[in-house]
């Protein structure tokens, strides 16, 4: 069944027509909840809450630390299980089952299996676990006594907590006995290790990393004081080069010439004193620019050029050694001894002292070479030390951090055994102590009671709108033909497709049309005045044609064979008068009556778009009667004029010629209701209807009859003997299987009946019958 097409107010319609039901289901569900927790047996359940306190300490004691630095502290689900652990225990709910004999535990035979039985019975009324706010550790137990869950689960928390005690007592005990085990050993590897690292540093002085910069100042000097040692070896060969200049000069000018080979004469050289002074100021020049004034060379050299100028020539001779002023003949002299020259002497004294002092430089630059090449070394040497000396000393730091931390572990041991055997360090607490239960858990009755109220709801609802369902119409052309055995002449989608949009807009539009023509057709009609009257004015009125007074009213969307003639809509009532019009036969006029079963299923306006097909499409002369005067609605779908109509030809007070009004220059002609008011037409009219009918015949091809319901009314036993054709318009989905077939019983007679499938849904319409495909289909045929 498509429940797409089921409203709101259907469901809503479905309840409320089985509303027995639906109460009669929930007062069973709800009986049934009563008498369900009538029956079960009670089980009440004792509970008590524990606190876990105390926990770090101990854990540290045999825990080393985390990545994070902080001890290992147990959570709470942790907790949770060793509590369940020992509950859980064989051993403790043996004693336990034993104690309050639960279960029909054997206290002397444990091991039977009414025992294990017990057991597992004793498992199963138990629980263990975490409050909802995650603070607390809850334990409980159910039994049908509630004095005994109460005294099971104060003896189970006390069982826990003795044991807890016991337990953390042998725990520090084995710590302790197991950490000075531990820290006799790290304190050997402690003074080994010290040992290694102190002979490593005396093996490497000079060479350990907080010594490097000691070398580095150290090499810095030495590099410097070796730049010294060759700047002063460097001075002191250069003053050996002027010593040895000066030796040489003085040795050239300072001594008196041979005799001539040419006439024997004897010649001086020029004065020795000026020679001596000239050598005496180019040394000081040399001097001054090397060193500084108080230079002792310097100053000496400058007190003989003073001594120098101040005395003569004859007294420099003097100093000189003593020569002879008469020249013997060389065969006559006698070789004499050369006296000493104090100056030449000195100059000489000067040299060895300078090649003396230049041999001490360069022993002293072989010295600093070495210590260089010494320091050097060190330095090199020193992150190779450093390296290995930072491995040792970690290893010294982590052997020293695992003492402190077993030192520190012995002590917490210590207090916690003091705590343990005090009974003040216990991790768990009793915050809460078992209670004697007064309400059972089982059954729970309000949750019993709401679910029976659930379900009471849910079958009774369901059922309603199940059997609604099952009422529903037909979805398919095949389903109307297996099921009733009669034709479909068409199928009709819903207007939507037509126009595009959700049918509210379609009902919008429709409905602002249809107000229109409401306002229109009713204008002319006051209250107290003659309906004949009225009809009377609004024919004048719209004789006027455009006066300005009135203007015509517009047809209504539902027409939709006019404002969509390319639709797929249009298209099916295309098909539909093409069918019925082979099915007329030979007939030269064919009256048919459009009917349904009950109101709302879309006969007017399938009857109006027929009418309006045969006559545009087909150019058959057509007429289209609203006999359905409890409920007029062609002259709104048809944009019309209500009034005259058929009451007023039935009634005798208008012709038929001055009550038909034509739809446009080539559509079917229209004759309305006429003024229904509030008084109905009387069946004894209907012969002059049947009249109406055949004359009409005389001057129409198609004389189309919309008839009003089968159902509710007894006018349509009368019209549906009129007709040549009857088409029976059902609405997809809608209109009850049960529903449709009564009202063809009714009818009698259906050789000359076809049905109408109307409504069909977007969801259950196939693709080659949907607008989208249609319309593509005509733009190719455009192309």
């Amino acid at each position: 069944m498509n429940t797409r097409t089921l409203s709101p107010e259907d469901y809503w319609r479905a309840v409320v027509s089985r509303k027995w039901l639906v109460i009669s289901a929930i007062l069973v569900s709800l009986s049934i909840a009563g008498a369900m927790c009538a029956l079960m047996p009670k089980i009440y359940q004792s509970a008590t809450k524990m606190w876990f306190e105390g926990a770090k300490i101990e854990e540290s004691i045999v825990s080393g630390p985390n990545p994070a630095g902080m001890g290992y502290a147990p959570t709470l689900d942790d907790r949770v299980m060793e509590v369940r652990q020992f509950v859980m225990g064989r051993k403790t709910l043996g004693q336990i089952a034993g104690e309050f004999g639960l279960f029909g535990y054997e206290k002397e035979r444990p091991d039977s299996a009414e025992s294990e039985n017990a057991v597992r019975a004793m498992r199963g009324s138990i629980k263990v676990e975490p409050t909802k706010d995650k603070l607390f550790i809850t334990l409980s137990f159910s039994n049908e006594d509630p004095i005994i869950a109460r005294d099971v689960t104060s003896r189970l928390s006390d069982l826990f907590i003795e044991e807890t005690l016991k337990d953390r007592e042998r725990g520090v005990e084995a710590a302790e006995d197991f950490l000075g085990l531990e820290m006799k050993h790290a304190k050997s590897e402690l003074e080994a290790k010290e040992k290694i690292i102190s002979e490593f540093k005396q093996l490497h002085l000079g060479e350990l990393p907080q010594q490097i910069d000691a070398n580095l100042r150290k090499l810095d000097r030495l590099q410097e004081d070796m730049r010294s040692q060759s700047e002063q070896s460097q001075s002191l060969a250069s003053r050996l080069v002027q010593i040895d200049k000066s030796i040489k000069d003085y040795e050239e000018t300072g001594e008196i010439g041979s005799d001539s080979s040419l006439g024997g004469t004897s010649k001086r050289h020029k004065d020795p004193r000026l020679g001596r002074i000239k050598e005496l100021e180019r040394r000081l020049v040399e001097l001054s620019s090397t060193y500084k004034e108080t230079y002792p060379d310097l100053v000496q050299v400058k007190e003989e050029i003073r001594k120098l100028k101040e005395m003569t020539s004859a007294q420099y001779r003097d100093l000189l050694p003593e020569s002879d002023e008469v020249d013997e003949p060389i065969a006559t002299k006698k070789p004499r001894r050369k006296a000493i020259d104090p100056y030449h002497a000195d100059l000489l004294k000067q040299r060895e002292d300078i090649v003396i002092e230049l041999d001490g430089v360069k022993r002293r630059q072989a010295h600093i070479s070495s210590e260089i090449a010494q320091y050097e070394r060190r330095v090199e040497h020193t992150p190779e030390r450093e390296q290995k000396l930072k491995t040792l000393e970690r290893d010294y730091e982590n052997l020293q951090k695992n003492y402190q931390s077993l030192l520190d572990k012995k002590l917490s041991a210590g207090m916690q055994k003091s705590l343990a055997q005090g009974r003040k360090g216990a991790k768990f607490s009793i915050v809460d102590p078992a209670y004697t239960p007064v309400v059972p858990v089982v059954p729970n009755i309000p949750i019993i009671m709401a679910a029976g109220l659930v379900l009471g709801c849910a079958l009774g609802f369901g059922g309603a709108v199940g059997l609604e369902l099952m009422g529903r119409g037909f979805r398919s052309a095949e389903e109307v033909e297996v099921t009733l055995g009669l034709p479909v002449i068409a199928s009709i989608p819903l207007y939507e497709s037509a126009f595009g949009g959700s049918m509210q807009t379609v009902r919008t539009l429709s409905g602002k049309s249809r107000t229109s023509s409401l306002l229109l057709s009713g204008s002319t009609q006051k209250g107290g005045e003659d309906p004949v009257a009225g009809s009377l004015t609004a024919i004048t009125s719209r004789s006027k044609g455009q006066n300005g007074q009135l203007h015509s009213p517009t047809p209504g969307l539902e027409l939709v064979s006019m404002w969509r003639p390319l639709s797929f809509v249009a298209e099916q009532y295309r098909v539909a008068a093409t069918r019925l019009e082979l099915m007329t036969g030979d007939r030269k006029s064919t009256a048919i009556v459009v009917t349904s079963a009950v109101m709302g299923e879309g006969k007017s306006s399938t009857a109006l778009n027929l009418g309006y097909v045969l006559a545009k499409d087909l150019d058959r002369r057509t007429i289209v009667i609203d006999c359905d005067l409890k409920r007029p609605m062609q002259h709104i779908y048809a944009g019309v004029w209500q009034h005259p109509g058929l009451v007023e030809v039935l009634r005798g007070t208008k012709v038929v010629e001055d009550c038909i009004q034509r739809l446009g220059e080539s559509g079917p002609w229209i004759l309305p209701a006429g003024s229904v008011g509030d008084n109905p037409l009387a069946l004894s009219k209907m012969h002059q209807l049947a009249d109406l009918i055949t004359d009409l015949k005389e001057r129409f091809d198609y004389v189309i009859i919309d008839a009003p319901p089968v159902l509710p009314l007894a006018d349509m036993q009368v019209l549906a003997s009129m007709g040549d054709l009857l088409a029976y318009v059902v609405k997809a989905s809608m209109t009850g299987r049960d529903i449709v077939q009564k009202a063809l019983k009714a009818i009698g007679d259906t050789a000359n009946v076809g049905i109408i499938l109307n409504g069909l849904d977007a969801h259950t319409t196939p693709y080659y019958m949907q607008q989208a495909y249609y319309r593509e289909a005509h733009h190719e045929q455009l192309k």
